[in-house]
């Protein structure tokens, strides 16, 4: 995978904060393939490497285990950065992955991009619609990958979040390159930086230069007629696609809304039955004392029938022979 420029970080810098990730300070060019004893962390950037490359079920353990060695190597500054190194959702872990994955086809995500920006800039318009046919497939390519990632089937939230993030990451540039890194740990935000799409930077989408018109008095005039209606269609458009971000962006808080509670519902539901288990043990161990009791009482009763009949037997023996003694 090629160098894009994304900065590699050292602790003691201070970069303007990037809404794409929580850190700034831990977005680097490319993955190393850091795999070295978790005792002796190398520095900031290898120990995010590691964390955003681990399975995300590890995030946790292994980011106090790195934090911990951090510290006792004296790098306190060290161990408090990659404390706050955020665990990636869902979506931004299988990105990550495919990041580091030589065969997957992230990188064509900043190919197609700049091939966007161009035709934008000369208002290709077939061009803009050959590239928008490859990125839909592009787009589906990696969430299928993501998918086999993931070892089965994604949600349909992950999906729409993987899906903006590819979508995001050709508008972007900025992006592309966060996401190259594999060091994203969210989706979030990514569709409000798509709206500043072709500019990498954020800068007004430029506009083509006109050239000296030429020396053709009879068809000048039609010439400008014809170039403003191509900036008037491509304005139109820009104006369209920046609403529907909008549009898309109020879609996805409120699916987000809808997921956290959707969540806490599940967490609730997940209480109430490990409480449930927790009284079914409890009735169960009751059972089994009370069956203890009954067993235990049945033996008795038994006993007590034994040694009534015995002493009936005793009674009707002693009336046999009171009888015979003429009592």
């Amino acid at each position: 995978m090629r160098d894009l420029g994304v900065a590699v970080a050292q602790p003691e810098q201070h970069p303007p904060q990037n809404t794409l990730i929580d850190h700034s300070d831990i977005v680097s060019s490319a993955w190393n393939g850091h795999d070295g004893d978790v005792s002796e962390p190398a520095d900031l950037d290898a120990a995010a490497d590691r964390l955003y490359a681990a399975p995300r079920e590890e995030f946790t353990p292994l980011r106090t285990e790195l934090a911990k060695a951090a510290k006792a190597a004296g790098e306190s500054t060290t161990a408090a950065a990659i404390g706050k190194l955020a665990k990636p959702t869902m979506s931004a872990w299988l990105a990550n992955q495919l990041a580091r994955d030589p065969d997957a086809a992230v990188e064509e995500l900043a190919e197609l991009g700049e091939a966007f920006r161009e035709a934008h800039a000369n208002l290709a318009g077939a061009d803009l619609k050959s590239l928008s046919q490859k990125r839909s497939k592009l787009v589906a390519v990696l969430v299928r990958q993501a998918g086999e990632v993931n070892g089965g089937p994604l949600s349909e939230p992950v999906t729409r979040e993987l899906e903006d993030v590819f979508t995001t990451a050709i508008a972007n540039a900025d992006v592309a390159r966060v996401v190259l890194a594999g060091r994203l740990t969210t989706a979030k935000d990514l569709a409000a930086a798509a709206a500043q799409w072709p500019s990498a930077s954020g800068d007004a989408v430029p506009r083509p230069v006109r050239k000296a018109p030429k020396r053709k008095p009879e068809r000048s005039e039609r010439e400008q007629v014809e170039h403003a209606r191509k900036v008037e269609t491509a304005r139109a458009h820009l104006a369209e696609a920046r609403a529907a971000v909008k549009e898309a962006e109020a879609d996805r808080a409120e699916e987000e809304r809808i997921l956290a509670d959707a969540e806490r519902a599940a967490d609730a539901a997940t209480d109430e039955v490990r409480r449930v288990y927790e009284a079914l043990d409890a009735a169960e161990a009751r059972e089994k004392d009370a069956r203890r009791r009954v067993g235990s009482a049945a033996r008795s009763v038994k006993d007590a029938e034994r040694r009534a009949s015995q002493t009936w037997r005793a009674v009707q023996q002693g009336e046999t022979a009171l009888e015979e003694l003429g009592g």
